[in-house]
């Protein structure tokens, strides 16, 4: 099961230059679960309707241009639940969490799928976002003990408090996160440095999940020019 994400650049005026690129790569990479971010209401629509035949865009009817939707591949999965919950604050406007808990017909599965973008900074507000992100794991975890896996562009390198108290269980200002999760690149490429993950060289999109899940593989692809930031996909085997 192939699960990806990616941030697909909010920015109306480019759009229409840069939108079949977008749907290519998409179907290119053929991932089962796509977390998308950066999705503006107009190019929610258009993903929509160019991945019909063979994808589900589920929205979360959040207030704002961004949504954070989900692309299920058609005829694969029942959503056995879904939710949104606040990350944090960016420039006076919540950033959510999205999330579905979702049965997998092929495994006969269920894991837990979360989507993220964190703010650009400060570093304060992304941090806030990794607690809740944590702590919105465990609560399910407590309740379902399922698989769990955490995409999007977190705007945060690998040496950040962000990704310290993700990875490493480091506590920010002496919250400690409750669960244990693991980078899906590492996992799968154990020897090899994380590649950048945005035009502008920085590895700040990921792919995470509960420590001891079978990942198979990892990969960063190529935008081509149609994002600033690189699809991110792992392959799980449930």
């Amino acid at each position: 099961m192939k699960v990806m994400s990616f941030n697909i650049l909010a920015d109306r005026r480019t759009w229409n230059n840069r939108r079949n690129g977008i749907v290519d790569i998409i179907l290119d990479l053929d991932a089962d679960v796509v977390g998308i971010q950066e999705a503006l209401d107009t190019q929610r629509a258009y993903l929509e309707n160019a991945l019909v035949n063979d994808y589900t865009l589920i929205e979360f009817n959040i207030s704002g241009n961004y949504d954070n939707p989900i692309l299920l591949r058609n005829n694969r999965f029942t959503i056995l639940d879904q939710g949104n919950a606040i990350g944090s604050i960016c420039n006076g406007f919540d950033r959510y969490i999205t999330w579905l808990l979702l049965l997998d017909s092929v495994t006969e599965e269920e894991f837990y799928f979360y989507n993220n973008h964190y703010c650009i900074s400060p570093m304060r507000n992304k941090e806030t976002h990794a607690i809740n992100l944590a702590e919105l794991i465990d609560q399910h975890q407590l309740v379902s003990n399922r698989t769990a896996i955490a995409v999007g562009d977190l705007n945060a390198r690998r040496n950040t408090s962000v990704m310290r108290y993700l990875l490493n269980q480091v506590p920010i200002n002496g919250i400690p996160n409750p669960v244990n999760l693991d980078d899906t690149w590492q996992i799968a490429n154990p020897n090899v440095n994380r590649p950048p993950t945005t035009e502008r060289g920085a590895s700040i999109d990921w792919v995470l999940t509960l420590s001891g899940t079978n990942v198979t593989d990892a990969s960063v692809g190529d935008s081509n020019g149609y994002s600033d930031h690189f699809p991110v996909t792992a392959t799980f085997d449930l």
